[in-house]
């Protein structure tokens, strides 16, 4: 029976390959990228070692493929809230909070995003994870620009700002998710602050 105009084989292959992915993100958090294997995400995902060469040729992509679904569920979700956030405050603070709680409730994919990621965004290693770099890069300036015509922030070199809080809220996800920093029980109020009057009027 099709569901939303998918067959059922469709409906079993996706939620194969997503078992799959989820298996991958917590190896490679485990383990790292190459200390990982397919037999140890074949046997966490509790398939055969040949399933996995179903669903994807090899180690790598079904790496990539695992980092790529991640980002761009988190990047849907980040834009939602910028999209509910009246106000460039609020939406700058939807934004780091989406970010934290994204990452909270999926710290395996924080693991191999912190480690990977930089290395993959950079246009002479990756053009599509460069892009998705940007994507993000984009909604938080899109942020600033907005806030500072409006007169909400101050005037600041939008691009290089927006960098630079990207950086300091993935450093604050560093201490918070892989050193379960414990001595601060609500961190994303605490860089909103710290960003907000770096940047705000008064």
């Amino acid at each position: 029976m099709a569901l939303a105009g998918k067959t059922r084989k469709d409906v079993l292959q996706e939620f194969r390959t997503s078992e799959l992915l989820d298996a991958a993100r917590h190896v490679f958090a485990l383990r790292g990228y190459h200390a990982a294997t397919i037999d140890q995400i074949a046997a966490h995902a509790g398939v055969a070692k040949g399933t996995v060469y179903l669903y994807f040729d090899s180690k790598r992509e079904l790496f990539l493929a695992a980092l790529r679904q991640g980002i761009l569920a988190l990047h849907a979700e980040v834009a939602h809230q910028l999209r509910a956030a009246p106000t460039p405050q609020a939406q700058l603070q939807a934004f780091i909070n989406a970010r934290f709680h994204y990452f909270s409730r999926h710290p395996d994919l924080f693991r191999i995003y912190y480690t990977e990621f930089p290395q993959l965004a950079t246009p002479t290693a990756s053009s599509e994870f460069h892009d998705l770099y940007e994507q993000q890069a984009k909604l938080l300036e899109s942020v600033l620009a907005d806030g500072i015509r409006s007169g909400h922030l101050r005037p600041c070199p939008v691009p290089s700002t927006a960098r630079l809080v990207y950086d300091l809220i993935r450093s604050a996800l560093a201490q918070h998710i892989l050193h379960e920093a414990a001595d601060n029980p609500n961190p994303e109020a605490a860089v909103f602050q710290f960003i907000w009057k770096g940047i705000s009027p008064s």
